[in-house]
C-alpha cells in the first residue's frame, strides 16, 4: 500500500490507526525482548532508547518536526553529560558554554556505572519530553529501564546501581530545567498552529492550501534557542523577484514540477514517498528518519561509546539548529508555495502528490536539515559510507522498500530532491535548503568536545 494524494492522506489517518498499534507493539517486542545479560552494554543502552524515541514521537500529539528534533538535542546533550564520569578522554561538560545549565556533582568513579546512569538519563528525559504520549507509549517506556536496570543489577552492587541511577535522573532533570527556560520552545507540542498569526499578504506571499487548510504551523520557531549557531548567520539568501513571465525562474521551475508529475515515474515516486515522513501518527518525523538513519549507522558499526555518545550529540544538535535555521527564514521571506503558483498562473486544476504543508515554501527544511545531519555523518563515518536505509522495512501500514546509498551526502541530496518530487517545494527551495544545511552541519561537527592537550 502506497500514501498518495490529499484523500488518501485523509483516509488514512483512520483506517491506518489500527495497524500503526499493531506494528508499535511488534517493533517494541522485536526490538526489546531478547536481550540476554552478556549482551548488556552502553552501546546496545543507547541505542535501544533512541530506537524508542521514534516509537514516542510518531505517537505523542504535537510532535512535528521542529519540536521533535529539539528533543533529540536536548536529550542527547543530557546522554551525553550523563555520560561524562565514564567516559575515556577529558571530555568537557557543556555548563561553560550554556549560561543557566547546572548539572549534578557525579559520584565517585569507583562508584559510577555508566550503563546505569544512561539507563536512568534516557527513562528520565523521554518521560519528561513525552508526558503527554499514550498510556500504551508510557508503560513500554517504563518497562524498558526496568528491563535494563534488572539486567545491571546481575553485574554491579547495589551502591554504585543507587548512586549512578541518581546521577542519570538528576542530569536528565537538570537539562530539562535547563530546555523550559527557552519558553518558545518549551512545551510546544501543546500548540503548533497559531490561529493568531497574520502573514504578510502580497504577491508570492505564502497562504495555505486549499485542500489542507490549516493555520500556519510555529511561526515563532525561528526565535527558539539554537544550541551551537547564531540564527541570524544562516538567513537564506534572497529570492529571485517574482515574476509570471514565462521565461523568468518562477515560471521555468514550476513547469518542472508540472512535467515531473504527470505522472510521477515509478523511480521517482519510490524517492518521493521514501522521505515523505511527514503525517502525524503514521510516521516519524522527516528529522526522525534522520535519527533512524544514525541509528542504523550505530548498528552497524557498533563504535565505542565516546564515538556512540558524540554521534547522537552532534546529529540531535545539527537536526534542531537545522530546523531552527529553516524555520527562520521560512517566515522572514513568507514564500509561496508551488501549488498557490501553478493554480493561480498556470494550471487551477494541478495538485501536488502529497499535501502542501502549513507553512512558507522557502526554503526547504527537509533539504535543510538532511544536509546538515549528513555532513555530521560524514565527518564520523566518512565519505563514501554504503548503507542501505531501511527505516521502514517493518512497516506494514506504510509500505516502502529500503534504498542503498553510497554515501550521506546522496542521502541528503536525494531527500531534498523527494519534495520537489512531491511538488510541495521550489527547486530554488532544496538548492538553498541544502547549502545552508550543509553549513550548520559542518559548524556542528567541528564542536570540540574533547580537550585534545591531555597528557
Amino acid at each position: 500500500m502506497q500514501v498518495r494524494k490529499t484523500d488518501k492522506v485523509r483516509f488514512i489517518s483512520f483506517g491506518f490507526a489500527v495497524l500503526a498499534g499493531a506494528w508499535i507493539l511488534m517493533y517494541i517486542i522485536g526490538c526489546y525482548s531478547s536481550r540476554k545479560a552478556e549482551e548488556v552494554d552502553e552501546v546496545a543502552i543507547v541505542l535501544d532508547w533512541n530506537k524508542f524515541l521514534l516509537v514516542a514521537e510518531m505517537h505523542t500529539e504535537g510532535y512535528r518536526g521542529p519540536v521533535a528534533s529539539r528533543a533529540y538535542g536536548y536529550i542527547g546533550l543530557a546522554a551525553y553529560e550523563a555520560s561524562l564520569p565514564g567516559l575515556a578522554g577529558e571530555f568537557q561538560s557543556f555548563t561553560s558554554r550554556y549560561d543557566g545549565l547546572v548539572l549534578p556533582v557525579p559520584p565517585p568513579k569507583d562508584q559510577f556505572d555508566l550503563r546505569t546512569s544512561l539507563n536512568g538519563c534516557y527513562a528520565t528525559m523521554l518521560s519528561r519530553f513525552f508526558l503527554t504520549a499514550p498510556e500504551p507509549t508510557r508503560r513500554e517506556m517504563l518497562k524498558m529501564a526496568e528491563k535494563w536496570d534488572l539486567l545491571i543489577s546481575e553485574k554491579i552492587d547495589s551502591t554504585t546501581m543507587r548512586l549512578s541511577k541518581a546521577f542519570g535522573r538528576d542530569v536528565a532533570n537538570a537539562v530539562f530545567a535547563y530546555s523550559a527556560t527557552d519558553s518558545l520552545g518549551y512545551r510546544a507540542n501543546h500548540h503548533n498552529y497559531d490561529r493568531s498569526y497574520i502573514p504578510p499578504v502580497g504577491d508570492g506571499k505564502w497562504v495555505s492550501s486549499p485542500d489542507f487548510p490549516m493555520p500556519p504551523l510555529l511561526p515563532y520557531w525561528g526565535k527558539v534557542r539554537p544550541f551551537d549557531i547564531e540564527t541570524s548567520d544562516y538567513l537564506a539568501k534572497p529570492l529571485p523577484e517574482y515574476s509570471t513571465q514565462t521565461n523568468q525562474t518562477y515560471y521555468v521551475q514550476a513547469l518542472e514540477l508540472i512535467s515531473l508529475s504527470k505522472p510521477l515515474s515509478a523511480e521517482n515516486q519510490w524517492i518521493a514517498e521514501f522521505w515523505d515522513d511527514d503525517h502525524p501518527g503514521l510516521t516519524f518525523t522527516p528529522p526522525g528518519h534522520w535519527l533512524a538513519i544514525t541509528n542504523q549507522v550505530i548498528e552497524k558499526e557498533h563504535p565505542p561509546i565516546e564515538k556512540t555518545i558524540e554521534t547522537y550529540l552532534k546529529v540531535g544538535i545539527a537536526l534542531a539548529d537545522a530546523m531552527i535555521a529553516a524555520w527562520y527564514s521560512k517566515y522572514d521571506y513568507s514564500m509561496e508555495r508551488p501549488e498557490t503558483y501553478i493554480q493561480k498562473h498556470i494550471d487551477a486544476t494541478w495538485r501536488p502528490f502529497s499535501p502542501t504543508p502549513s507553512f512558507p515554501s522557502y526554503p526547504s527544511g527537509h533539504a535543510m536539515m538532511g544536509a546538515a545531519a549528513a555532513e555530521v555523518l560524514t565527518s564520523l563515518y566518512g565519505t563514501d559510507y554504503k548503507l542501505t536505509d531501511k527505516s521502514h522495512i517493518d512497516r506494514t501500514d506504510f509500505a516502502v522498500k529500503p534504498r542503498s546509498f553510497n554515501s550521506f551526502d546522496q542521502m541528503a541530496k536525494e531527500n531534498a530532491l523527494s519534495r520537489i518530487l512531491l511538488g510541495v517545494h521550489w527547486r530554488m527551495d532544496a538548492e538553498e535548503g541544502l547549502r545552508l544545511g550543509a553549513l550548520i552541519g559542518k559548524q556542528v561537527s567541528q564542536l570540540e568536545i574533547e580537550n585534545k592537550l591531555t597528557e
